[in-house]
């Protein structure tokens, strides 16, 4: 089973690397105008109220960092397509990764209320989750070795089937391509390194203002 350790630095890699799609996902909002700010120039003249100086603008405020449970909670969703692959059900899990993953982010839904945090698990019991789902990950690929297609070989071939699914759905939900590509990546990474694969060092994420600028 992996060790707490591991399960705690993957959903921290994991957290790095759904950073900038959460940004999308779930903008962050401006402070409203002050009060003074709506009134209108003439009538603020009127009421002999003083004009306000001048202020620069100042640059949106930078998303705040997903935690690493919200990382392990898609950790998860990762893992259940590793799951989905080995039992045939890939497809249930490719159509509800579009509602899944930005319910997990805590993206509002349809009605732009965000999921009530009722239902969604505690940290601690993510971790759980987390640790217990890779086992099970790992007894069923264990269970294909009797059917000869077992091995580091196997595994890297299913996280790679299921980054390029993911990756796929992320651009479907109007993320960057080149942001898509790494974010997937680095969740593979992070999966993989539940079961001792080798890991790199994490990258800075791609910016929505670098992106731009490529285009």
């Amino acid at each position: 089973m992996p060790t707490d350790y591991a399960c705690q630095a993957a959903a921290e890699r994991a957290a790095h690397g759904i950073t900038p799609v959460r940004a999308i996902l779930v903008p962050v909002q401006r402070p409203a105008p002050t009060q003074q700010e709506d009134i209108p120039v003439v009538l603020r003249s009127y009421l002999g109220v003083n004009n306000p100086p001048p202020q620069e603008e100042k640059p949106p405020p930078a998303p705040p960092p997903v935690s690493p449970f919200m990382g392990g909670a898609v950790l998860l969703i990762f893992l259940d397509g590793l799951r989905a692959d080995m039992s045939g059900t890939l497809s249930d899990w490719y159509s509800a990764l579009s509602h899944r993953l930005p319910q997990t982010l805590g993206a509002p839904s349809a009605g732009g209320q965000q999921a009530p945090r009722a239902n969604q698990p505690s940290g601690w019991q993510v971790m759980a989750d987390l640790q217990n789902s890779a086992q099970e990950v790992l007894t069923s690929l264990v269970g294909y070795s009797h059917g000869g297609n077992s091995g580091p070989g196997a595994l890297n071939v299913r996280l790679a089937l299921i980054e390029d699914v993911l990756a796929g759905v992320l651009r479907r939900m109007a993320i960057p391509a080149d942001m898509a590509t790494w974010s997937a990546g680095e969740l593979a990474v992070a999966t993989g390194s539940l079961f001792g694969g080798s890991t790199r060092p994490a990258p800075p994420f791609p910016s929505q203002e670098s992106h731009a600028e490529h285009h």
